[in-house]
């Protein structure tokens, strides 16, 4: 077990250090999750990890920079100086919400709806090399694995930080926690 333990860990590391974000060299990784959340929450999927971009710039109501903060699980300041980033190279906009003028509103500019098609042609193209050489059969079985393992790791670490002698501070662990575990 200990020997698959290190190699896997291992992996998981090197598979995380890949820069995936790095196929957009306009952005930076912050913006880059930014800009991607805009779009999935614009998609209703906001909070959710979705390839459906498929939003039209006519229809766009605006996402809350607070909902934006909460998709990507970063705090407001580091929200604000993306969005800035992202603001002087013309990709989003800014408004105050009329209907509640203490909401900003975050809109993609039609350059960086532009932009944003552009980045996703790339990532689809890359990840097609990818698969299409490591095989979309084996791609199916890896998914299909490490879904399987990811529920199985869940599910016992919340066993273990339930029913064993876990504490945080000398409490137990609180629900809250745990719920932030499956996020």
């Amino acid at each position: 077990v200990k020997e698959y333990q290190s190699k896997f860990l291992l992996q998981m590391h090197n598979f995380h250090k890949i820069k995936f974000w790095s196929l957009v060299p306009e952005l930076n990784p912050s913006e880059h999750m930014l800009v991607f959340a805009l779009c999935r929450c614009e998609a209703g999927k906001c909070g959710e990890f979705s390839d459906d971009l498929d939003i039209k710039l006519p229809e766009m109501k605006g996402v809350k920079v607070s909902d934006l903060a909460k998709a990507v699980r970063m705090t407001m300041p580091g929200v604000s100086r993306a969005l800035a980033g992202l603001e002087e190279k013309g990709i989003i906009e800014r408004r105050i919400d009329k209907s509640d003028r203490r909401n900003t509103l975050v809109f993609l500019t039609e350059d960086g709806y532009s932009k944003i098609r552009e980045y996703k042609k790339r990532i689809n193209k890359y990840f097609e090399t990818v698969f299409e050489r490591f095989g979309e059969d084996r791609v199916a079985e890896v998914i299909e694995l490490i879904g399987e393992l990811s529920e199985i790791a869940q599910e016992e670490l919340q066993k273990e930080l339930i029913g064993s002698e876990s504490m945080q501070d000398g409490r137990a662990v609180s629900e809250d926690k745990i719920k932030d575990i499956h996020q």
